[in-house]
């Protein structure tokens, strides 16, 4: 069976009323709907006539009112300049596909069928299709305030019903925390950076900006949170100021290794917590990846949130698990890793106390088998 692969269509699978699946197509920068059957002469035709009347718009400029010139006008406002980094990178990666696939359309035609429509587009990677709706909902809310500009009276987008992505990330269990530290020795960025992580809870983000300053003489680190702005104080675990110790003296021989050579030391060596293997600041993307390839690397380790295996998020989760058992109420771990983790955990460890009665009792069903044929 050859695949065909379609430039610039959307393809939208939706369940009929009888439970079976129907396909439609869209020009991607149109909106208008193909015909049902992309093999046929008319399909091609008409793909070919919209593609020739999309190329014949000028590039230059967004018009008035169209989905385009929001997304610049947003982006130049207070509401997203006023947004971290981190949030508005993320942002921008969905704004740039919103803005390909719906660039040319009109806002005030956008209605709750179009978004649902956008949404389907992507969902064979739902996550994706989500915040692709998150960002648009966010997007619309700054149109809707402006009726005058683009005619929008209500938000489409509004809570939408997501598409379904699996329990998404979740806490390490105690073997697989054995497996990393067995393969990643103290000292190394990976068991560093994985310290770091499962003993204060932090985001990537906010991991890679910790400064050997903010690390008070009490032992706890003072925190300020990129995502939410929170500044938040964290004791220093024996674990963390172990592999800490075992840091600082792997840093002190490659400060002597580059002194030998003549080379410059990198300032982020004295001033950051955490660096790369050469000194350097980490950027997000590539402490990342070093993370990702860190658990792939250990051997009989399930990585990836798609595979339900761990992630680097997933720390934070263990993070708040272990302090909720070792008898930390839930408004100082929210404090130390936010409300939404903490909800996620206590969901989880509600689902491990369940599974522990329900072991409990076939346990005890068990035994009271044998207590009962044995007699």
């Amino acid at each position: 069976m050859i695949t065909i692969k379609l430039r610039g269509v959307n393809k939208v699978r939706k369940r009929q009323a009888d439970g079976t699946i129907r396909i439609y197509y869209y020009h991607r920068a149109t909106g208008i709907r193909l015909p049902d059957d992309p093999a046929c002469a008319e399909f091609i035709t008409r793909l070919t006539e919209l593609n020739a009347q999309a190329a014949e718009k000028p590039a230059v400029g967004a018009a008035p009112g169209t989905v385009a010139a929001l997304i610049e006008h947003y982006k130049r406002s207070q509401d997203f300049k006023g947004l971290s980094p981190k949030t508005r990178t993320d942002y921008s990666r969905y704004l740039d596909i919103i803005k390909e696939e719906w660039g040319r359309n009109r806002v005030s035609g956008i209605d709750r069928e179009a978004v649902l429509n956008l949404r389907d587009a992507f969902q064979e990677t739902p996550r994706t299709a989500n915040y692709v709706v998150s960002v648009l909902r966010l997007l619309l809310t700054f149109a809707v305030d402006r009726p005058k500009v683009y005619g929008l009276a209500y938000n489409p987008a509004a809570r939408p019903k997501k598409l379904k992505t699996g329990d998404g990330h979740r806490p390490w269990e105690e073997g697989e925390i054995a497996l990393f530290r067995a393969h990643w020795k103290l000292g190394t960025v990976e068991r560093t950076a994985f310290e770091i992580g499962l003993s204060t809870g932090q985001r990537g983000e906010d991991i890679i900006s910790m400064e050997r300053s903010h690390i008070g003489s009490d032992g706890t680190i003072a925190i300020a949170q990129e995502k939410t702005g929170a500044r938040v104080w964290v004791p220093k675990s024996a674990d963390l100021s172990a592999a800490l110790e075992a840091w600082d003296v792997a840093q002190a021989e490659r400060i002597a290794a580059l002194e030998k050579l003549g080379k410059a030391i990198p300032l982020a060596m004295s001033r950051m917590l955490l660096t790369t293997e050469t000194g350097r600041g980490f950027k997000v993307d590539h402490f990342r990846h070093v993370m990702i390839n860190a658990y792939q690397a250990v051997e009989g380790l399930t990585t990836g949130l798609e595979a339900g295996g761990v992630t680097t998020h997933g720390l934070r989760y263990t993070s708040a698990t272990i302090l909720h058992e070792l008898g930390c109420d839930w408004d100082t771990i929210a404090a130390i890793t936010g409300h939404e983790t903490v909800q996620m955990v206590r969901k989880y460890t509600a689902k491990k106390r369940k599974a522990r009665i329900a072991i409990s009792r076939l346990d005890e069903a068990r035994r009271n088998k044998v207590d009962g044929n044995s007699k």
